[in-house]
């Protein structure tokens, strides 16, 4: 045979779905052939590329709400008249600000702070129980300048006016409070201070019920009648619940020629209330209210006598002296607020 020096055949094989190509070289020599070698390679498939991941939707923001408020209890100040004036907030825990939220503010007494009021008072209760708002402002000094009374407020001039009606406005502009309904009580000093501020910004508050004290003063130009009710113990040491016109009322070196009595009659002119004698009379064991109904802006002024009562007519003792309170035969908290929770602006 004739010699062949190299045979090449080329077969190329299709493997179907395999994927796979071959190459076959045949070497032959002298009719002879020497070897076979077959070579391979595999066609892989590209890796799909990986489908990118959706973008996240954008977090839609926060519902805005008007219940997003502070609740508890905690001191808070601000800076007044040059210096720094504080008062203790309570905000139940309980508050609803789908409904009305009134606001109540509670006085000390001379030498009492806000921390005892918030402790003797029981208005903590009243505010839980009515969805109220509380404050108790701490007096300079322990004390509160209403013109008359009492140093050392009086002494250095603080404006005490200007301090709690910026600290209304300041409270109006952080609670949902119903503006309509600002209520005024308080203790003492802080009784007289609060029929001082319903006198002088009758714009601002509703009305007023405080315990063991007067007003002293002359009504102002700008008075507009709101209801005022006096809460007085008849054995009262401090405060007399009736003066004698020898010796009439000493305090802070003081004569003042008044008294509960005195104190109703006063705010029945101030109110404009018709008739001589009051039109109601509410009897009880152990207390008794007196009320002119028929007054300028459908108000209302009452004088309500605890009649074995001393200075401290609250249900709590005083934390400061020894004189008790009322242990429960009247709940004076309970009484003022129902006579000022009547009223709305």
């Amino acid at each position: 045979m004739k010699k062949i020096s190299l045979l090449l055949a080329v077969i190329v094989l299709i493997a179907g779905a395999s994927g796979t190509y071959g190459y076959f070289f045949i070497y032959a020599e002298d009719d002879e052939v020497d070897s076979t070698i077959v070579e391979t390679e595999e066609e892989t498939e590209p890796e799909p590329e990986p489908e990118p991941e959706p973008e996240p939707e954008p977090e839609e923001p926060p519902e805005e709400t008007n219940d997003t408020f502070f609740r508890g209890i905690k001191d808070e100040c601000f800076e007044h008249g040059g210096m720094e004036r504080c008062w203790k907030l309570y905000v139940p825990d309980e508050t609803d600000s789908t409904q009305s939220i009134p606001l109540i503010l509670d006085l000390h007494g001379l030498t009492r702070t806000a921390e005892t009021q918030y402790q003797m008072t029981d208005m903590d209760r009243i505010a839980r129980e009515n969805n109220a708002i509380i404050i108790y402002p701490q007096g300079y000094g322990d004390s509160w300048n209403f013109g008359a009374c009492c140093d050392p407020a009086k002494e250095e001039g603080i404006d005490d006016i200007g301090f709690i009606r910026t600290l209304v406005t300041h409270n109006l502009d952080i609670f949902p409070i119903d503006s309509n309904r600002i209520y005024l009580t308080g203790w003492s000093n802080g009784c007289a201070m609060s029929q001082v501020l319903a006198n002088e910004a009758s714009d601002m508050f509703t009305a007023v019920a405080c315990m063991s004290m007067y007003f002293i003063g002359d009504k102002h130009s700008s008075y507009s009648p709101i209801p005022v009710m006096e809460m007085h113990g008849f054995l009262d040491p401090v405060a007399l619940y009736s003066h004698v016109a020898v010796t009439s009322f000493f305090f802070q070196q003081v004569f003042w020629n008044t008294g509960a009595i005195q104190n109703l009659y006063a705010w029945k002119d101030m109110n404009e209330c018709s008739g001589t004698l009051p039109d109601r009379i509410e009897e009880s064991l152990y207390h008794n209210i007196q009320s002119f109904t028929d007054c300028k802006n459908d108000t209302e002024v009452s004088l309500v006598t605890i009649h074995a009562g001393t200075h401290n007519i609250y249900n709590n003792d005083d934390p400061v002296s020894s004189e008790p309170g009322t242990q429960g035969t009247v709940d004076t908290a309970q009484i003022a607020w129902d006579f000022m929770s009547k009223y709305s602006k």
